[in-house]
């Protein structure tokens, strides 16, 4: 084989070995899982309805929300496990973000759309056993919905007395100091990663 000829072929091969390459990353690329952000930000931060409910220390309302950042979850305390699990997340962000930064005010609201059940005294005292920031709100359920619907979160009672049942989006929702609801985002999150999402998006 001549020299001209050799250098043809290697320059094949070579040619064929870079588009098997190529090709091989672009496989392995695509079965990466992606990252997802673990915030969900709105591009239009929405203003919320009017609403007022309870709280042990009193009324709560659109005004209650504002000159801090705000993180509400909803639920009710007879639920079994999703509720509980999501507090202690909530819990453990709480920790987090006074860890990473002291200078950002956040406050931490859990709503419970069971009111015929849960009282603002009973949900006071339940709160304290995750976290003593946690503040805990109910009303009737016109104010409940009014609230809930602003934050894009569903929920069905059925009081039922043979088939007493909640149902209740689960999603962590964030308000900012001028009672905008900015974005949300939802259970099994990695704290410290969403607590630096966090605090790098604080005004």
């Amino acid at each position: 084989m001549n020299s001209t000829k050799r250098v043809f072929l290697l320059l094949s091969l070579s040619i064929a070995l870079g588009a098997t390459l190529a090709i091989v990353a672009l496989k392995l690329n695509a079965q990466q899982p992606k990252t997802q952000q673990a915030i969900e930000w709105l591009d239009n931060p929405r203003s919320l309805a009017s609403f007022s409910l309870e709280s042990e220390a009193g009324e709560f309302t659109n005004q209650s929300l504002m000159g801090h950042w705000t993180i509400v979850l909803f639920g009710f305390l007879h639920c079994p496990d999703i509720c509980p699990t999501s507090l202690a997340q909530l819990s453990r962000l709480s920790a987090a973000l006074t860890e990473n930064s002291g200078k950002h005010d956040v406050t931490f609201v859990f709503v419970s759309v069971d009111p015929g059940r849960d009282s603002v005294a009973e949900l006071s005292q339940y709160l304290q056993y995750f976290d003593t920031s946690i503040l805990g709100v109910t009303g009737n359920e016109v104010q409940l919905k009014r609230f809930a619907n602003s934050l894009g979160v569903r929920f069905e009672v059925s009081a039922n007395k043979e088939d007493y049942s909640v149902a209740h989006s689960i999603k962590f929702s964030i308000i900012d100091p001028a009672g905008l609801f900015r974005g949300r985002f939802s259970p099994e999150f990695d704290t410290s990663g969403l607590a630096r999402d966090l605090i790098a998006n604080l005004e």
